[in-house]
């Protein structure tokens, strides 16, 4: 019997062709590539397991130093004036003149608008008339009370005379019934001259009223600042103490009358609606109206430091202080927060009205203090005697580290202060660092490096080897 070759065997007594040994190495070199995408992939898993005895531990520190504990709270809010007028013709008339355009600076005094005069000129003519018409009708009821009050001395004298007849029979000249009707026309002229000295001051009154009016057609600023608004164009009519009836932006406005118009000052930032003929804001004086959690509105009193920054104004910022808290607070999507006005110390160059500032409010400081970060501290619990317990890892000379019980003072945004415990100086543990990432980092970045998630080379097309058959 013939034997048959290794080769014959596992073609079935045919031998290999060329074929077959290219699909046989193919598949070998897919295996290989396989295994070692399995061993790479494991070991950039578990680097710790594949790099035994190489990676070292690195304790970060920080030396504890005298410096300055702070803690703060921030909102933010929009920049507008601290004072505002709205200033309004103190009479009804046609606009004749408009003089000032939003963003005009003014000055107190100076002419913002006037109306037309010819009714107003009107109606001190007719006011004149009526006085002097009043004043005749005044002199003519003092002549008819000085004739009365004649009548009735004449009567009274007349009353008062007796003759005696022949017969010896003794009568006066006047009967006690003249006297009466005397008396009785005296007292009417006296309440006709009463009436007519009214009427006569009431006449001046309106006289005097009308020509004030004509003044008041001219409307002048009220303070000082930049005009941020204007209600009104020519020949659009204006009521008392609105703007323009035509604008729709026009509200009745209350306030004092100047005598060349009204206005109505505020110190509200809150408000940002114009009445009147033109809006005024005086940009000397700044404010914010920054809205507070709730949290950290406990924490806000009048009078407490705050800086305060500009986003659409890179390198802009400003000290400041709150000056108020609103009593009550405004619930929105069930969240709580507290008004407060920041009030700025001065305004920086550059920053317009309306727009956002950044506030940061130091609600506590501790200066001249020991500090340590705020990580190298584990804070205790408060003690009935108010006093806070923590502890800190001391690290010594020989590089040991020592856990020691501290008094903790006021905690920061990012720095604690110790009151006893530790010394300026003193290096402490702040944690520890590796150099192994987590598995999820490594998952993220073994994904990148293949182009994308479960994209290892040939997935979802296959591998890029050719099977032949």
């Amino acid at each position: 019997m013939t034997r048959k070759s290794r080769a014959e065997r596992t073609t079935g007594g045919r031998p290999q062709g060329r074929k077959g040994r290219a699909k046989t190495l193919t598949n070998a070199a897919l295996i290989a590539v396989l295994a070692l995408t399995g061993a790479g992939t494991w070991w950039y898993l578990h680097p710790t397991s594949a790099q035994a005895g190489t990676t070292t531990a690195t304790v970060r520190t920080a030396t504890a130093a005298i410096g300055t504990v702070s803690s703060t709270i921030s909102a933010q809010g929009n920049i507008a004036a601290a004072t505002t007028a709205s200033a309004a013709f103190a009479v009804s008339g046609t606009v004749a003149t408009v003089d000032v355009k939003v963003g005009d600076a003014v000055t107190v005094g100076q002419r913002l608008g006037t109306l037309d005069t010819g009714p107003l000129d009107d109606a001190v003519t007719q006011a004149q008339a009526k006085v002097t018409s009043t004043q005749q009708q005044a002199t003519t009821a003092s002549l008819q009370l000085t004739a009365a009050k004649q009548s009735l001395a004449d009567a009274q004298t007349a009353l008062a005379t007796t003759t005696t007849s022949p017969t010896g029979t003794t009568t006066t000249k006047g009967t006690e019934s003249q006297v009466t009707s005397a008396r009785a026309q005296v007292s009417s002229a006296t309440s006709q001259v009463t009436t007519a000295a009214a009427a006569v001051t009431q006449a001046k009154t309106d006289l005097a009223t009308a020509q004030a009016n004509v003044a008041k057609a001219v409307l002048t600023a009220p303070i000082a600042g930049i005009v941020t608004a204007v209600n009104a164009t020519v020949g659009s009519t204006v009521n008392s103490g609105s703007g323009a009836s035509s604008g729709s932006s026009a509200s009745t406005g209350s306030g004092s009358s100047t005598g060349s118009g009204s206005s109505s000052a505020s110190s509200s930032s809150s408000s940002t609606a114009s009445s009147g003929f033109a809006t005024i804001a005086d940009p000397t004086v700044l404010t914010t109206s920054a809205s507070f959690a709730e949290a950290d509105a406990a924490k806000l009193s009048v009078g407490q430091v705050a800086a305060v920054t500009f986003p659409a104004v890179p390198g802009a910022s400003a000290t400041a202080k709150v000056t108020s808290i609103s009593p009550t607070g405004t619930t929105t999507s069930g969240v709580v927060t507290y008004a407060a006005t920041i009030t700025l110390d001065a305004p920086p160059a550059g920053v317009r009205l309306g727009q956002t500032a950044d506030v940061t409010v130091t609600t506590a400081q501790a200066a001249n203090v020991v500090t340590l970060p705020s990580n190298a501290v584990t804070v205790g619990t408060l003690a009935a005697d108010g006093t806070t317990s923590g502890t800190v890892r001391i690290v010594a000379a020989d590089g040991t580290t020592t856990t020691t019980a501290v008094t903790v003072g006021l905690q920061g945004d990012s720095t604690t202060q110790i009151v006893s415990g530790v010394a300026a100086g003193d290096k402490v543990v702040v944690s520890l660092d590796t150099a192994v990432g987590t598995t999820t980092t490594n998952l993220q970045q073994l994904r990148n490096s293949f182009g994308g998630a479960g994209a290892f080379p040939g997935a979802g097309g296959g591998f890029t080897g050719r099977n032949g058959g």
